[in-house]
């Protein structure tokens, strides 16, 4: 599960799972070993996609219900979905 601590450490390495590897400490290593990060990058693409208003209703409320499962708590959820929208182009 997401926690804010594992979408800080997203946040600060940019999603490059690389330099992620390169330069985290071991115990950023411990805290995101059970992440699978393409799946959370496809997430936050859909985020994104979901706040320019691209996606279907439908395929928008099947988003919704993914980051609800994803994440640990609800202000992670609220956190990650924020994230989101501030790498809209023009917000």
């Amino acid at each position: 599960m997401l926690t804010l601590p594992h979408l800080q450490l997203l946040i600060k390495y940019h999603w490059r799972a690389e330099r992620f590897a390169r330069e985290a400490s071991a115990a950023e290593k411990d805290l995101m070993n059970e992440l699978d990060w393409t799946q959370l990058a496809e997430l936050l693409t859909d985020l994104q996609l979901y706040h320019q208003q691209l996606l279907s209703k439908d395929y928008a409320r099947q988003v919704l219900h993914r980051l609800l499962a994803t994440c640990a708590d609800e202000a992670t959820a609220q956190t990650f979905i924020g994230y989101a929208g501030t790498l809209v182009p023009g917000n």
